[in-house]
Parts: C-alpha cells; structure tokens; sequence
C-alpha cells in the first residue's frame, strides 16, 4: 500500500499504570519526505543536518594522532591513533597544525573554553556560547529539547565546576550539566513533554515512571497498532526496528544497584546492569548505554543539537579494565608522569585507543540508523576535539579535531586538511557555517576569528 503524507511531529502515546504519560517518537519515515529525501513533505522544508559535540578529555599523543604530513586532501592515511576509525575513513575529514591561541594557565579550563567557544575564559567561567548552543540557535525550533547533554564519566580533578564540569555553555555563566545515569537519560526521553515546559514536567514525572510495572513499548502499543495500518511495508519495517531498539535499550537498563528493579515485560532474557559510572573508569558498558540513547535521540529528534562528553576536561579517570598497568590516575599519574615524548608514552596510547573505540561505537550506531534516504551519519555533523593537545606539558598546538559525518551533504568526507599555526576557532566558525550559519565571526580577544577554515566544507 501506499501511504499518506505523514506529520514529522507524529509520536506514539501511551500511559503506564501510575498514571504518567509517555511519548515515542517516530523516526523520519519515507512518508514524511517528499519524492526525492530532502525535505519534509507537509511542508517542503529542507532538512537540516543535525549536530553533536563529541568531547574527550586528557587529549592526544600528537605524534601518533596527526596523519603524516605528506597525506593531505584525499591521499591520507589514518595515524596510529585514528586506527580504531578506519571503518569511517570515507566519513572522517581531519584537521591538523591548529592552534587553540586561548590557552592560559590553568590549561585545562581555558583549553576546553577555547575548544568550545573560542573565547578566554572570565575567571573559572565561560565568556561566550558553546558551538552546540550556536547551532542549536539555528537549527533547534520545534524540538522538543533545544539541546541534550550527556556523559560517560563524570571523573573530574574536582576543580572549576564552571569550566570544568561540563563544555556546553549557553552563555556566560549559564552551563548545561551532562546527565551521567542512563536510566535517567532514558527517562527523560520518554516523558510526555507536551506541555509548555518539556524538561521540567520530564523531571517532574520521572520518579513515576522508575515505578512503573511496564514497558514504555507496552504502553504505546494500541497507537502504534494504529499507525503502521497507515504505513507502507518499508516504513513499517523501519517503525518496528525503531520500537525494537528502545526495547533494547529497556533492557540493558532496567536495573541498577540500589534501586528497586522495574519489571520491564520484554520477554524472558536477563538484562545486565548499567547504572552510572560510580568509580570514575569511564567502563563500555555506559558508553554503549550512553552511544545508543544519544543515537535514539537523534533518529526521533528529540533533539537536533547533542553533546557527548566521553570524558570531562582533565577528567581523573582509571582505565582499570584495559590492562593490568592501567590502574592509576589517567591525569595525574600517566599523562604528566610517565615518561616520553608525544609519540611514546605507551599508557597513554592505551587511553586514547580507548577512547576513539568509544568515539567508533556511537558512529557505528548511527550509521546503522536509516534516517530519511540515507542514514544519520550521512546527516549529522559530529565535532570531536579535547581539551589540551599533549596532555603531559599542556601543549597548545596541534589540537586535535576531527568533522565525523557528511552533514547532509555538506562535508565531502575521507578527507586530511593540514592548517599549521592557524587558529582553533576556525573549526567553530566551519562547523557554524556547515550548519547554515551566515556568522561572519566567533571567539573573543585571541580566539576571534572572522573566516573559516578554507577548502573544508562542500
């Protein structure tokens, strides 16, 4: 059958047995397209690509993170450190030689300040909006969340809480707190936020709905029944993984110590546990809960605009599960005190390995999502950068930074564009202007810049 024009805004409801309410999303269906998958079909509005920050703490051995400086443009090859990306190598577009000019002791804050928003910082706080917040201006109206910020670990030094406890800021000041628990992430997800006030009526009603005794699926499923009478067989198929994903998801995380279990009717498997991160070892188990509801989000826009911190800015992590000799203070104790040069401190690869194979495992997620005629890492801009460059003495040249994804179109992909000396900022005024902005400049004081950096967009 054929099916009729439907709604992007069409979501599935339902009510659990305590009497909350609760939302499913539907992910963009051939029916809510027009003939060719650019824009919607009510409506003929192009689609915009969507957005994440993708943040990491502690940097990069910059030796073994910059391709070699021979392989620029499309004749590149991934350096040891990018190793763990080489199914993406079609959809990375890696910029090397920047420079984040901000940087001032204490490194760490300023260092994420200027990765962020291009801006010195004003004591421990923030000066100017995060990218995330600048294109969350542009492409955020109709959402039902302006911006969703989660994390994997919140190990911190324990520092500047403005600075350092997060990197989304949406202006001076005013910082947006990464949520660390998947259950609540996943809670907030699913309330009914139809009213005036989403985020606040999600955590008004979130205590309810850890009590219930069913499936946010179960709840749903007279409309759902509805709906795909209304679909077409492949968007039917789609619909059905979709709703299979988040019963995924339920499962892996229907109980977490201390908390009385919710009886999730999925079925008879046992579901491991996945409560946040308490020990500061950043374990996969989160970041796979953590990399599967940021894509969910994503795929039903929830939310156009998300940040994915890994790692906060000088995080004391332990990698204690990656090896015996990992069992010490990721900060202090390997990247300030093992001994090397930035290709050599072993300990360090280790962490950063690590980490990029995280970074894998949320773009395998969304490369896997079909989203409209293609899937959502075709349509999303993903910015991954850090915090400090060689995390050892703080260096501030060759910071790392990655564009992940074609945004649409926008970015061609496979890609090593090499800007040696020139200014960090210009990453954020590229990824502002991939995202449809007509900003002519970003950053503050040593961090303005007024062009983006040439040759990288489309």
């Amino acid at each position: 059958m054929t099916s009729k024009a439907l709604n992007r805004r069409t979501v599935l409801r339902g009510m659990l047995a305590t009497g909350a309410g609760v939302t499913v999303s539907l992910p963009l269906l051939d029916c809510m397209l027009n003939g060719n998958g650019t824009a919607l079909a009510q409506t003929g509005t192009p689609l915009s690509p969507l957005y994440v920050t993708w943040f990491f703490g502690n940097g990069t051995l910059p030796g073994l993170w910059k391709p070699a400086a021979t392989g620029v443009g499309t004749q590149w090859a991934l350096s040891p450190q990018l190793q763990p990306l080489a199914d993406f190598k079609s959809d990375l577009t890696v910029v090397s030689g920047l420079e984040n000019r901000v940087v001032v002791i204490p490194e760490h804050p300023s260092g994420s300040a200027g990765a962020t928003t291009g801006a010195p910082l004003s004591g421990n706080a923030v000066r100017a909006k995060s990218i995330d917040q600048v294109v969350a201006d542009l492409i955020s109206t109709g959402a039902p969340f302006r911006s969703l910020e989660l994390g994997v670990t919140p190990a911190t030094p324990g520092g500047p809480e403005h600075s350092l406890h997060t990197v989304s800021h949406s202006g001076p000041n005013a910082r947006n707190n990464p949520e660390f628990d998947p259950r609540a992430v996943f809670d907030r997800l699913f309330m009914d936020t139809s009213g005036p006030n989403p985020d606040a009526e999600a955590e008004e009603q979130a205590a309810k709905l850890a009590r219930a005794r069913t499936s946010v699926l179960d709840a749903i499923e007279q409309d759902g029944t509805s709906l795909q009478l209304r679909l077409g067989s492949a968007d039917r198929a789609r619909v059905e993984a979709h709703l299979e994903a988040i019963r995924a998801i339920e499962r892996r995380i229907e109980t977490i110590p201390g908390e009385e279990p919710v009886a999730v009717e999925c079925g008879s498997l046992t579901p491991p546990t996945v409560g946040p991160d308490m020990q500061s070892e950043a374990p996969p188990e989160v970041n796979s809960a953590m990399a599967e509801l940021a894509t969910l989000a994503l795929a039903c826009e929830k939310t156009r605009v998300l940040t994915f911190m890994f790692s906060l800015p000088a995080a004391h992590v332990y990698y204690r599960h990656l090896a015996s000799n990992m069992n010490d203070d990721f900060h202090d104790t390997i990247c300030h005190g093992d001994e090397g040069d930035e290709s050599s401190q072993a300990r360090v690869d280790t962490g950063v390995l690590y980490t990029m194979q995280c970074l894998g495992e949320f773009l395998t997620n969304l490369k896997n999502t079909p989203h409209g005629s293609t899937n959502l890492l075709d349509s999303t801009l993903v910015y991954v950068t850090s915090d400090t460059a060689w995390g050892k003495i703080h260096t501030n040249a060759e910071w790392p930074v990655l564009f992940v994804g074609k945004a649409g179109g926008r970015l061609r992909g496979d890609e090593h564009h090499n800007f040696q000396g020139d200014n960090l900022s210009k990453a954020l005024l590229t990824a502002a202007r991939i995202m449809g902005s007509t900003a002519t400049e970003i950053g503050m004081d040593a961090g303005r810049v007024t062009e983006p950096l040439a040759g990288v967009q489309a």
